[in-house]
């Protein structure tokens, strides 16, 4: 690759779309541009860094290992500039512009329509763009600017990020409705249930196991699930109990579904927090929407919706 090599966005934006269409025809037509001038942009890029990014044949255009790997760069920069235009209309002293939020799924089914609300209320020039991802996630896109505020669960002290409270949550036992008689469980009972749980390094697993290893309680786990969705899913239809926060199932406790009972001895607590980098604190955009996710989950626990 020639290494004054510029990236020009519009032959990525390009390169994107073709790949997403798997078509130089359909790409061509979603651009609204000649085929053969969007064939010209893709050997140039090709040419530019000296490789092959599409094995043409009858059915379209597949992707070769090197156009994987500049699609997932590609998606990268993008979201970089699009942060980069929402930090700088964020940065004057009018409350406008676009905040990034990440949450993770079951906080954010919460959270988000009241904050959405909220947001519209008071400050109606603030446009929100909700990203949903688990925490380690989150904090990866926290940390690469991907996102101006998010809410997670227990995220690692980091000098670059800084870190609110919203509550603290104790872990249940969850299974179908009607299958958990006792009012709390011991952890080493909940965990002879047959346990459906994420893989390692889930924050949640891992926040598990170190309280099992340390009082030598063995885990029957039966199934691996890293979808939260599927997890509740596979114990509303009798496969197994799972270990969550209350949060985590209120609309299927609430429908019936599901019940949570907490677990005791110990006493296992998951932190929910709001975090922002520290170098974004100073932008008021940014301080009054995490003071709006602070107002809302003071609201819900107040209202016994959140226990």
């Amino acid at each position: 690759m020639n290494s004054d090599w510029q990236i020009e966005l519009r032959a990525l934006r390009y390169f994107i779309c073709v790949a997403e269409e798997k078509s130089f025809t359909r790409a061509a037509g979603r651009l609204r541009i000649a085929q053969p001038a969007l064939s010209r942009q893709i050997k140039k890029l090709e040419e530019d860094l000296r490789v092959q990014l599409f094995i043409r044949n009858s059915r379209g255009a597949e992707l070769t290992e090197a156009g994987e790997i500049l699609l997932r760069r590609a998606y990268l920069i993008f979201n970089q500039v699009q942060q980069t235009h929402h930090d700088v209309t964020i940065h004057s002293r009018h409350l406008g512009g676009v905040v990034s939020v990440g949450m993770p799924p079951t906080p954010g089914e919460f959270i988000a329509p009241r904050l959405l609300e909220r947001s519209k209320e008071r400050y109606p020039d603030i446009e929100l763009r909700f990203v949903e991802g688990f925490s380690g996630e989150l904090e990866r896109k926290l940390a690469n600017n991907e996102i101006g505020v998010a809410v997670m669960h227990d995220p690692a002290p980091r000098d670059d990020i800084r870190i609110s409270k919203l509550l603290v949550e104790h872990l249940c036992l969850v299974g179908r409705s009607g299958t958990l008689e006792k009012p709390e469980y011991s952890l080493a009972e909940a965990g002879s249930y047959p346990l459906v749980m994420p893989s390692r390094p889930n924050f949640l697993r891992i926040l598990i196991d170190g309280h099992a290893e340390q009082l030598d309680i063995p885990l029957n786990i039966v199934t691996r699930s890293d979808g939260i969705g599927h997890t509740k899913s596979l114990v509303k239809y009798g496969h197994g109990f799972t270990i969550l926060t209350y949060g985590a199932v209120i609309s299927e406790v609430q429908q019936g579904v599901l019940q949570a009972v907490p677990i005791c001895n110990p006493e296992i607590l998951w932190t929910l927090c709001v975090a922002m980098r520290t170098d974004q604190r100073r932008k008021r955009t940014l301080a009054v929407i995490e003071e709006l996710i602070q107002e809302v989950v003071q609201e819900l626990v107040a209202e016994g919706i959140w226990k």
